[in-house]
C-alpha cells in the first residue's frame, strides 16, 4: 500500500507527463502542497489537500481525486448571497426541497466560501452550485431553516445513498415533443428512447431537448438527434466546423491504459463494425505510444443531413451540463434551427477524454486531450457555451420548471 507521500508524488508525475494540462501548467505549484503532507495525517485532510492542489489548475470535473470510502453527501444546492438553497436531497439527509442552509459548522456561507475559495475556481455565484458538494463533504453540521420557518441543526451524512438520477424520458405536449437526457452515457437506453418516440419525433412541430445537469458520456449518443436539429437538406458539417483541432497526449501511461481498456471492450459481444473500430484505436495507440501531443483528425458528424421537421428546436441547458453535454450544446449553437434556453453550460471540454488511475481506495481522474482553441483565448472554462435566452436562477425556480414553461409558451 502506498504512503501518502508516495501517492502524491505519483499524482505530481502524472500531472507533469500524462495530463493534457501539462502543456500549459506542467505539474503546477506542487511543492507548496508536498511540504504539508505527512504519512500519519488524517485521511480526510490528505484528500482535501490533494483536491486543493488539483483545483489550482482550474479544471472542473475532468481533473479529480476521490476516496472510494467517502460517499457523496446526498443533496445539491444553489447559492444566493449568504444562503444555500436545497434543490434535491435524499430522504436520509433530513433535508427537503427549498430548505435554506445558513451556516456550516458554525461558519456563515460567505465565511466558508472564503475559507474554501480555491475549490470554486473563480466561478460566479450562480455557477458555484456544482462545486459546493465537493466542499461540504469535509464538514459535519448544517444550520437549516425549513420552508415552514423552523430552524434545525442537521448532521451531514457521509454514507448516504446516491441521489436517484433522472432517467431518459419523453413527453408530448400537443404538437411538441419533450426529451430529457440526464447524461449521454447509456447508449442502449438512449437508442431505446429514440425507438419509442421516433414517429412522434418525425411529426412534431416543436422539439424541446432538456440537457440540464447532463453529466456527459459519449458524443456518439446524441448523433441520432442531429438530423432533426439542422436545416433540411444541409450537412451538419456545413454549420458545425470546429475552428481548431483537438490534440491527444500519447504518453506511455496514457497509451498503455487506453489499450488495456479497449481490450476489455473487445471481450464483450460487440457488432462487427464496433470491433473493427476498437482494433483501429488499439493499433493507433501502439503506433503512437510515447509520442506526446498529436492532433486528432477525426471529423465529427460527417455525412449527416438535416431533415424537414421539426420546425423549431429548443435546447434547455444550465451550468451543470458538462463534457458530452457541453459538446452537444456547442454543436446545437451552430444550427440556425435551434434556440438555446437557460444558462451557459459547465464548460469543461477544453481538457477531455479522461483516464482513471486507481491507488488502493483512492482514484485519480485526469484529462488526456486538449482543445487547441485554448491557445487563441477561446476556451470554454468557467464560461461555458452561451445561450440565446438567458434565464437567471433564483429561489423562484424551486418547485417550478421556469425554463420548460418558457419553452412551451415560445412560438
Amino acid at each position: 500500500m502506498m504512503t501518502y507521500k508516495e501517492l502524491f508524488k505519483e499524482i505530481v508525475e502524472i500531472m507533469r507527463e500524462d495530463s493534457a494540462t501539462c502543456k500549459d501548467y506542467g505539474a503546477g505549484n506542487f511543492q507548496e502542497y508536498e511540504s504539508r503532507i505527512s504519512d500519519d495525517m488524517d485521511r480526510k485532510d490528505f484528500l482535501h489537500l490533494v483536491q486543493e492542489y488539483l483545483a489550482t489548475f482550474g479544471v472542473e470535473a475532468h481533473l479529480y481525486f476521490t476516496d472510494y470510502s467517502l460517499e457523496k453527501i446526498g443533496f445539491s444546492v444553489m447559492r444566493q448571497e449568504d444562503v444555500l438553497y436545497v434543490l434535491k436531497a435524499n430522504e436520509d439527509t433530513g433535508l427537503v426541497l427549498g430548505d435554506k442552509i445558513v451556516a456550516i459548522d458554525g461558519f456563515s456561507i460567505k465565511e466558508l466560501y472564503q475559507r474554501e475559495k480555491a475549490f470554486f475556481m473563480g466561478e460566479t455565484e450562480e455557477r458555484e452550485g456544482k462545486n459546493w458538494p465537493y466542499v461540504l463533504k469535509f464538514y459535519n453540521s448544517l444550520t437549516v431553516i425549513h420552508p415552514d420557518g423552523s430552524q434545525e441543526d442537521i448532521s451531514i451524512i457521509h454514507n448516504t445513498k446516491r441521489i436517484e438520477t433522472e432517467s431518459y424520458c419523453y413527453k408530448e405536449y400537443d404538437d411538441t415533443l419533450y426529451l430529457k437526457f440526464p447524461d449521454f452515457a447509456d447508449l442502449d437506453a438512449i437508442n431505446q428512447l429514440f425507438n419509442k418516440c421516433k414517429s412522434i419525433l418525425e411529426n412534431c412541430k416543436k422539439l424541446i431537448v432538456d440537457v440540464r445537469g447532463n453529466g456527459g458520456g459519449a458524443d456518439s449518443a446524441f448523433v441520432p438527434l442531429l438530423e432533426y436539429c439542422f436545416p433540411e437538406g444541409k450537412l451538419v458539417t456545413d454549420y458545425y466546423k470546429p475552428e481548431y483541432p483537438i490534440e491527444i497526449n500519447y504518453s506511455v501511461r496514457n497509451c498503455k491504459d487506453r489499450i488495456e481498456n479497449l481490450k476489455q471492450f473487445l471481450a464483450g459481444d460487440l457488432p462487427e463494425d464496433m470491433t473493427a473500430m476498437i482494433n483501429t484505436m488499439i493499433t493507433n495507440n501502439n503506433e503512437n505510444i510515447g509520442k506526446g501531443f498529436l492532433d486528432d483528425d477525426d471529423v465529427f458528424a460527417s455525412g449527416i443531413i438535416g431533415k424537414k421537421g421539426p420546425e423549431k428546436v429548443l435546447i434547455i441547458t444550465d451550468e451543470r451540463c458538462g463534457s458530452s453535454g457541453d459538446a452537444f450544446v456547442e454543436v446545437m449553437l451552430c444550427s440556425p434551427k435551434v434556440t438555446l434556453v437557460g444558462r451557459p453550460t459547465m464548460g469543461i471540454t477544453d481538457y477531455s477524454n479522461c483516464n482513471m488511475v486507481s491507488f488502493d481506495d483512492f482514484s485519480f481522474i485526469y484529462p488526456t486531450s486538449r482543445d487547441k482553441r485554448i491557445d487563441h483565448g477561446k476556451g470554454l472554462a468557467h464560461k461555458g457555451v452561451p445561450v440565446d435566452h438567458y434565464i437567471p436562477w433564483s429561489p423562484d425556480h424551486i418547485g417550478k420548471d421556469v425554463e420548460l414553461d418558457y419553452c412551451l409558451k415560445l412560438n
